[in-house]
């Protein structure tokens, strides 16, 4: 039976097919070949500069991070590190630029896009370190940057979920800084892959249980199945003393009954926690940014922006 018969899904993404990923070197690069050429036609914003910069990663090489900052912006302003999705190991699509210029655009604050090194053949932890990375070098240029450090937000879809939720838990371990806020997108959050949205859908568009199960095999290859290391999968880490955090899950995406644990555990751990459930969607639903239900979502992470960092 097709997935649209089985499951009420809105009919923008009734039509995408189930992809069950396998994570090698011929499907992932197809795929990032097709995600880079995405960003070759985009429109980019007048009112949004654009800046790379290139940050040692720990342990040797480097990777970039591009910052986005409105016209007009006054010093001091906030931030939002944002950390793009692609199960680990993909690379960002023209969406994910357009959302940094919009997040940047709405908030008023330098959105700094970090392209952390893909788990195809950086396996965890050097993309996390690289995330983490980012994190640091923002509070240490804060100055060059224009930014107040009481004014960092951490944000990312997916796998960027991941790391955002994450590297929200390192820095309050270590002391950083205090975040004001993490965004979390339809994240990814527990590598046991045991609930019932990660049992069950198996034949969903775009984003399978099958590929969860693979994704995470491939992202922990180096680590034994009896023990998920610290800040790779959230959802098993220490909840307390968190900063507020947005959550949004999608009704048909194995990763959605993490995501609602995820802000369950938040609030009951006493952490401010805005849930947006979304109805008739899929993983990755917001790629159709026109649907009426992306339309809101995206109303709802800029109001949260707005508000941490008011």
């Amino acid at each position: 039976m097709a997935s649209a018969e089985r499951y009420a899904i809105h009919q923008d993404f009734e039509k995408f097919p189930v992809m069950n990923f396998r994570f090698n070197s011929v499907v992932i690069g197809f795929f990032n070949l097709l995600l880079r050429v995405t960003r070759l036609f985009r429109t980019r914003s007048r009112t949004v500069t654009n800046t790379r910069h290139t940050i040692p990663a720990q342990g040797g090489g480097r990777f970039e991070v591009r910052v986005f900052t409105p016209q007009g912006v006054k010093a001091d302003a906030p931030a939002l590190i944002y950390y793009h999705g692609g199960a680990f190991a993909m690379t960002f699509g023209s969406i994910h630029l357009d959302n940094a210029e919009r997040y940047a655009e709405s908030t008023g604050c330098v959105t700094v896009f970090v392209c952390y090194r893909l788990a195809l053949k950086h396996p965890f932890p050097h993309g996390f370190n690289d995330a983490y990375a980012a994190l640091q070098w923002v509070v240490g240029n804060a100055g060059k940057l224009g930014v107040d450090t009481t004014r960092i937000a951490v944000g990312g879809d997916s796998a960027g979920g991941a790391l955002a939720a994450g590297v929200a838990q390192r820095a309050r371990d270590e002391g950083l800084v205090n975040l004001c806020g993490q965004m979390l997108i339809y994240p990814v959050l527990d590598s046991r892959c045991n609930t019932a949205s990660a049992r069950e859908f198996v034949d969903v568009p775009v984003f399978s249980a099958v590929s969860n199960r693979r994704m995470w095999e491939m992202y922990l290859r180096d680590y034994g199945t009896d023990a998920t290391p610290p800040y790779a999968a959230p959802g098993l880490g220490d909840v307390n003393k968190l900063p507020p955090a947005y959550i949004e899950t999608a009704e048909f995406d194995p990763l959605r009954d993490e995501g609602l644990a995820y802000a369950g555990a938040l609030a009951a751990a006493g952490n401010a926690a805005q849930l947006n459930e979304t109805s008739g969607t899929i993983h990755g639903y917001d790629g159709v940014a026109k649907n009426e239900t992306a339309v809101a979502s995206m109303h709802k992470r800029i109001e949260f922006l707005r508000s941490v960092f008011a």
